[in-house]
């Protein structure tokens, strides 16, 4: 089973796993379609979205992909604009990933190179999402810099960050957030031994602002 945490490994501690040295990313997401249809609207995009590139689990309450970072990137995207339907407000709830000292070497899909699988179809949607993160670089002292180093590459991107309580507010294309997203996991792969981004993205809001 694959495991990860916050903390570091310990032999007490149910996940003493002791990390590893794979390129291994991760994203983990909870899709909310707001329609009584919902059933169809995740599996119909489960189904579409082609994961040959990750190591997919899902769960009652979430789903997983593990592998090489462009190619998470790419079905998580992919699963979202798969489930995306004209006028249905929905949210996709979840964290990227590396790094942790609890992971694990297995669950993994890592011998694959080349065009992300689900560019061609997934990469020409295009509509406005809402969008909050958090990032969080684990186990370094100037953590506050490297989040201020994403802070101005959402500006450079054109995605308008906006500062709320704990959290930072973005808005764009669905297209220009996840390269945002990957440009993000990349710097702090360089960065950091370990971080975790979470994120919130929503599209056709009912909410008057």
């Amino acid at each position: 089973m694959s495991q990860c945490c916050c903390g570091c490994a310990r032999e007490d501690l149910p996940w003493s796993g002791r990390g590893t040295d794979l390129p291994i990313s991760g994203c983990r997401f909870s899709l909310y379609p707001m329609t009584d249809n919902f059933v169809p609207i995740i599996l119909g995009a489960l189904e579409k979205t082609d994961t040959t590139r990750v190591w997919s689990e899902s769960d009652a309450l979430s789903t997983v992909y593990r592998g090489k970072l462009p190619y998470v990137v790419d079905a998580v995207r992919a699963l979202f604009v798969n489930a995306y339907h004209d006028g249905v407000h929905m949210a996709l709830e979840g964290q990227f990933s590396k790094g942790c000292p609890g992971d694990v070497s297995g669950d993994s899909v890592l011998d694959y190179d080349g065009e992300a699988p689900n560019k061609a179809t997934a990469g020409e949607a295009h509509f406005p999402v809402k969008c909050k993160i958090a990032l969080y670089p684990m186990g370094t002292p100037d953590y506050i810099d490297h989040i201020a180093k994403i802070w101005r590459l959402a500006e450079a991107e054109g995605l308008e960050p906006t500062t709320i309580h704990y959290a930072t507010r973005l808005s764009g294309d669905v297209q220009d957030l996840f390269r945002f997203f990957e440009k993000v996991c990349t710097e702090m792969d360089g960065a950091v031994s370990h971080y975790i981004m979470h994120f919130t993205l929503s599209v056709n809001s009912p909410t008057a602002e």
